[in-house]
């Protein structure tokens, strides 16, 4: 298993890296994962040919890995794989996500660790624009480690899903991750709000069009509790056959999504979030608000599985059997 390290080796975020460091470490411990770090050294001065590379770029690159190197030793980790420096002519934040993406098919690379600073405004200029861009463009899973990270053990990883044919794919993913980590899962539903009642009367209770039925908004709730959670124990005695010890909690205070994903989190002490880039409308916007406001403010690692990580499905899952 390889994992890269995405990081800007020379601006100024050494407590962010240091927080990424931590969980390479836990990674590497747990799963035996080898660490490669790479920085993108962004060519400014001209387009590079494809077929030829002049000398003093060459010369350029050896300087900025001997200077990565350099770097590194502060965060001591005697495990990490030679580092790599990666020129690319992109001007853009996406082609420099593009290059990686790249990149990380080539080598087989099973996750892409990068930071986020969390910034809001036009500060939040770093993650709307690579860490954003690499979520978008990479096939490879995603780990994004923000500085509201407080570097605790992932023991426990929280699970938000539709349960849909497609989650059952990223279940998949989810199961074979907590085996590596050694955690447990917990499986987290919220269940939406109807989005106006028929009737409008301050003498009655507001009534629902539900499915055909004519119901009241508790009527809705309960049905859908009852439901979700018989599809919860269905995925739970999955997980259980798979040795991966589970739970699930289903969210029906109709408070927006990632406000009930961060809720959550803090109230189980969750040592991550896995985050499906497709799931129903939980996740219209791969990056809409919701999911960038969690990546944002999350005291864990967010894992998010990217939107093309299916590209081959040949590749995926072998050892964890749908149910």
């Amino acid at each position: 298993m390889t994992i890269i390290w995405a990081m800007d080796a020379f601006e100024d975020n050494k407590e962010l890296n240091q927080k990424m460091a931590t969980y390479l470490t836990r990674l590497h411990e747990n799963t035996g994962a080898d660490i490669l770090p790479v920085y993108l050294l962004r060519e400014n001065e001209i387009v590079l040919p494809s077929y030829e590379v002049p000398t003093w770029v060459t010369d350029h690159s050896r300087t900025a890995e001997a200077l990565f190197k350099e770097v590194l030793e502060d965060y001591d980790l005697p495990f990490l794989l030679e580092p790599k420096v990666i020129p690319h002519a992109s001007q853009s934040h996406a082609g420099a996500a593009e290059t990686l993406t790249h990149f990380a098919e080539r080598i087989h690379a099973e996750m892409i660790v990068v930071g986020n600073h969390g910034r809001q405004g036009f500060q939040r200029f770093l993650l709307g624009s690579f860490a954003e861009s690499l979520l978008l463009e990479s096939a490879v899973p995603v780990m994004v480690v923000g500085t509201h990270a407080t570097g605790k053990p992932v023991s426990s990883i929280l699970f938000p899903t539709e349960f849909g044919d497609h989650s059952k794919e990223n279940f998949r993913h989810v199961l074979n991750l907590a085996k590596m980590l050694n955690a447990e899962v917990t499986l987290f539903h919220c269940i939406a709000r109807p989005i106006e009642s028929l009737f409008e009367m301050d003498t009655r209770p507001k009534i629902y069009n539900f499915k055909g039925k004519m119901l009241t908004l508790e009527q809705i709730v309960e049905q859908q509790v009852e439901y979700q959670s018989q599809r919860a124990h269905h995925w739970i005695t999955w997980a259980q056959k798979e040795g991966v010890t589970a739970q699930y909690q289903i969210d029906s205070s109709y408070k927006s999504v990632d406000e009930a994903i961060l809720e959550a989190v803090s109230q189980l002490n969750s040592g991550m979030i896995v985050m499906e880039a497709q799931s129903g409308p939980m996740s219209s916007a791969l990056l809409g608000s919701f999911t960038r406001n969690v990546i944002r403010k999350a005291e864990c690692p967010v894992y998010v599985i990217t939107r093309h990580f299916y590209d081959h499905p040949e590749d995926r899952f072998t050892d964890t059997p749908a149910p």
